[in-house]
């Protein structure tokens, strides 16, 4: 998924350039939850980080959490990305985190908040 630098860019701009990027991405992802998903994000002022794209891609589960079907098709993203990172600091985090995602497909809990795994 592209992650352009947007720090330069006016709120609304930010969140339609986001929204495209991610609907380019994912096509199954209308463009109004692409936007719900932008609302959610901060601005892109520096080179994107591994958290950067861990945090866009739970925010895409997130919004979509009522479509279990674009839900796994993100996840399954989500946790390549994070198998395959090197990322350290926050990591247990989001390790954590899968456990709660599991938990929400096998119909045992609602999607999980992120601020609960903080």
């Amino acid at each position: 998924m592209d992650f352009e630098y947007n720090g330069n860019l006016l709120e609304d701009d930010r969140i339609n350039l986001v929204a495209n990027e991610i609907v380019n991405k994912y096509s199954q992802i209308s463009f109004e939850k692409a936007k719900e998903v932008a609302m959610l994000e901060g601005k892109i002022s520096n080179s994107k980080t591994v958290n950067d794209e861990l945090n866009r891609l739970y925010n895409i589960m997130l919004v979509n959490s009522d479509n279990k079907e674009i839900v796994l098709i993100v996840y399954k993203d989500f946790l390549n990305l994070l198998n395959n990172s090197n990322i350290e600091t926050d990591k247990n985090n989001y390790i954590n985190l899968v456990d709660g995602i599991n938990a929400y497909f096998q119909n045992y809990a609602d999607f999980p908040f992120l601020s609960d795994y903080q």
